[in-house]
């Protein structure tokens, strides 16, 4: 076992397949790794942020340039995807610094507007950050009710 309390946080931009094992251990168990590869992992401008506490990944965010409909040619507005931590570390404002810095990376990228596709349970997390609801709650098959946020 990994004692957290001694270690601290820092933050990096990480490969795509690094995501991997975290995206299935914390968002879709019941999927297979493979399946952790999501479509826009790799077009240009992704970015795809770890969380670490000492040298062990705690948490992960990825950003897509794009809009709702998927056209990754808009670059002034960007995706969130993927966020997850560790439920040893929740609590302690890992999520929060992903996605703070999510949105600079974003920015500096010449994002203007970020958007996800939020859990109904995660909602007042994304609210804190000045997200907002659009439309009405949907199930995605296999993973639960959602907002486009």
């Amino acid at each position: 076992m990994i004692d957290y309390s001694q270690m601290s946080l820092s933050l990096k931009i990480i490969k795509p397949k690094d995501t991997a094992v975290l995206r299935q251990r914390v968002l879709r168990p019941h999927q297979s790794l493979e399946d952790m590869v999501y479509p826009n992992d790799l077009v240009d401008g992704a970015t795809h942020i770890g969380a670490f506490e000492g040298d062990v990944l705690v948490g992960i965010v990825s950003i897509y340039p794009g809009t709702e409909d998927g056209d990754v040619l808009q670059r002034k507005i960007w995706r969130l995807r993927g966020m997850a931590t560790t439920p040893e570390v929740r609590g302690k404002g890992y999520g929060k610094s992903l996605v703070e810095k999510a949105f600079k990376e974003a920015r500096n990228l010449g994002g203007e507007l970020m958007w996800c596709n939020a859990r109904t349970t995660a909602c007042g997390f994304y609210l804190n950050f000045g997200f907002q609801k659009k439309g009405d709650e949907f199930d995605i098959e296999g993973i639960g009710p959602h907002y486009v946020m």
